[in-house]
């Protein structure tokens, strides 16, 4: 933490500071609302500070510089990604955790921010808690209706492989009783030739 009449200073100057905008930014033909951009122009009224013109940006408008930079709560604010860096916060400066940080990663930075009592600029850390408490548990809740899902359709597919198991023989017994026709069928048509030949004997035996 830094000095509080600083920052009450420095809230009394930007209370009084104007705001600094470019040059003809109230041209509708020119987008340049909230942006600085220094007068460059020969006969620009603005860059030579005269009367009635847009203020131009000078060191008198700038905030005491021991409280430049910090958070209205006088936090110096340090944007962290790793245990590294929490490790490399000095004392009263405020901790930023980067955006890049996935959920199970910032729980951990946070932990370890609370174990040295440094301040979170970013991240409330009670409601952190409880938006990663009901995520996990609605990822448990959904991974649990998918293994369900899994299993009864496992149980599904073994009665039809059963079923198909059951099948095969059946469809091996007709082919086998297929070929006992089949062979049933030859025996009779080799007898019956059979016994034509024997009538055809008895005939022509007779005829002599």
């Amino acid at each position: 933490m830094v000095n509080g009449k600083l920052l009450e200073l420095r809230r009394v100057m930007k209370a009084r500071k104007p705001n600094f905008r470019i040059q003809n930014s109230n041209d509708p033909r020119k987008r340049f609302a909230g942006r600085w951009k220094r007068p460059k122009g020969l006969q620009s009224k603005m860059r030579e500070r005269r009367k009635g013109n847009p203020r131009y940006i000078e060191p008198g408008y700038g905030s005491p510089r021991e409280v430049r930079g910090t958070t209205a709560e006088g936090f110096f604010p340090v944007v962290v990604r790793s245990l590294g860096d929490i490790a490399g916060v000095k004392e009263g400066a405020g901790i930023v955790i980067s955006a890049a940080v996935g959920m199970r990663k910032k729980a951990v930075l946070i932990g370890a921010a609370a174990g040295r009592k440094l301040r979170l600029l970013n991240v409330n850390a009670e409601e952190f808690a409880k938006k990663t408490a009901g995520l996990i548990s609605l990822r448990k809740k959904r991974r649990s209706e998918l293994m369900q899902k899994r299993k009864v359709k496992g149980e599904t597919k073994k009665p039809a492989a059963a079923t198909a198991a059951a099948a095969k023989p059946s469809a091996a017994a007709a082919d086998v009783q297929g070929n006992g026709k089949d062979i049933e069928a030859k025996l009779s048509d080799e007898d019956r030739k059979k016994a034509e030949k024997v009538e055809k004997d008895k005939i022509l035996t007779k005829a002599k």
